[in-house]
């Protein structure tokens, strides 16, 4: 009867010893939760930061002005925007300085530098533009960039005839993800 209860004493003290044994059973409980882990994984994660406008004033021209701060870090692998551009019936009056619809757009680094821009006063179809990184580097600039959006435009609620825009900035992270994190830091 003393045989079968000496080797779960047996099994309890080796486990007690072990994880009492100061720096050495630590260094044994880490590397046995290290090899249970999964391994890590790349991870894409995209975020939009989207600029929609409808102007709906049928009688004098709306302006529209907006500023937006786009956070860039290194795990940054691509910069891309979307931009959709409905001005209606300008296909026959043509551009004129100060007195036309027109919509405005650009997209500048922290360091002040010009990185996108459009300037239009007639339709523009959907497209997507690409940013490309500086040569000879791997990132884009860390830092806030800056969308300013200058627009005016008028149109009828609810109808055809209404002018609008949207242009959305696309940034997608590339990281390495660890199991039990949560997205790209």
């Amino acid at each position: 009867m003393k045989s079968q209860w000496s080797i779960p004493i047996l099994l309890v003290m080796t486990i007690v010893l072990g994880s009492s044994s100061g720096c050495l059973g630590l260094l044994q409980s880490r590397e046995f939760l290290e090899n249970g882990r999964d391994a890590p994984k790349l991870d894409t994660e995209t975020i939009s930061y989207k600029e929609i406008k409808v102007f709906v004033n049928p009688f004098e021209w709306e302006a529209y002005t907006n500023t937006t701060f786009i956070p860039i870090d290194d795990p940054v692998s691509e910069i891309s925007i979307y931009r959709k551009v409905q001005i209606t019936g300008t296909e026959d009056i043509g551009c004129f300085e100060s007195f036309t619809r027109y919509v405005r757009a650009e997209l500048y680094t922290p360091s002040n530098n010009l990185a996108w821009s459009i300037d239009v006063c007639q339709d523009l179809g959907a497209s997507t533009d690409p940013l490309m990184m500086e040569e000879d580097s791997t990132t884009f600039e860390n830092g806030n960039w800056r969308l300013e959006i200058n627009a005016r435009g008028g149109g009828l609620q609810n109808t055809a005839l209404q002018d609008n825009f949207e242009i959305n900035v696309i940034v997608t992270r590339t990281c390495l993800m660890y199991p039990l994190e949560d997205g790209c830091e």
